[in-house]
């Protein structure tokens, strides 16, 4: 009887020393669980991309976009972003009664591409990746100016209404870094070279304008800055 209340005792003991050791080990476990399922819970991106400057053959024209970007590995993300941009302009006649000329500006572009992270997990950290751009942007001018009418003297005032459409294509390589703080605010900032082709199409002009000028192809090589702010979840 009492070897058996003896036997009793070790294992009861035993059971104790398991149980015991495993406690710390399933803590251990939950608080290693923690992070990875908080890294989880951030695997998209929404962000504003104030200010971003559009390149064409007229120049740089004001631009604000929205993107998006999700992780789809712990080191590859997807992105997107769609870009409007507009503008007014406006110049005074340099002679009595005329109106000089006013132009309108408006456009959409899209801006697909890949991140690669180097560090960190993705969307976090340092990264790398293409980007291929398409837009088209659209331009409406009206000039007015005064013109003399033979000997007699008499003045007219002459409109001319145009238009032109530009299509863009190409791509870009870019670096950058997205830093995530608590709660969830996102700050991103990228650099890169852009290649594009552009054919611009002009409308309306004069009949003293050759034919040859209503057709413009042209292609850029030039910097690309990418700034953005938004929330990650």
């Amino acid at each position: 009887m009492r070897t058996m209340m003896q036997r009793a005792m070790r294992w009861a003991a035993c059971a104790a020393g398991v149980g015991l050791g495993l406690v710390p080990m399933t803590g251990s476990a939950q608080e290693q669980e923690v992070p990875g399922e908080a890294q989880e819970a951030r695997r998209t991106l929404v962000m504003a991309l104030p200010g971003t400057p559009v390149s064409s053959i007229w120049g740089l024209v004001g631009q604000l976009g929205a993107g998006v970007e999700h992780a789809v590995s712990p080191h590859v993300a997807l992105v997107g972003s769609v870009q409007v941009s507009g503008s007014l302009q406006g110049t005074d006649s340099l002679y009595t009664g005329g109106s000089g000329s006013s132009g309108q500006t408006w456009g959409v572009g899209v801006d697909p591409g890949v991140h690669f992270y180097l560090t960190g997990r993705a969307p976090e950290g340092f990264w790398v990746g293409p980007h291929l751009e398409l837009g088209t942007y659209h331009w409406t001018t009206r000039t007015e100016y005064l013109t003399g009418l033979g000997s007699s003297g008499e003045v007219a005032l002459v409109t001319v209404d145009s238009r032109s459409r530009t299509v863009q294509y190409g791509g870009s390589v870019r670096v950058g870094y997205t830093a995530i703080l608590a709660p969830g605010l996102t700050f991103q900032v990228g650099a890169g070279l852009s290649a594009l082709s552009s054919l611009n199409t002009i409308f309306g002009e004069p009949s003293t304008v050759s034919s040859s000028m209503n057709n413009i192809r042209n292609w850029s090589l030039s910097p690309r800055m990418t700034l953005g702010v938004g929330w990650a979840f």
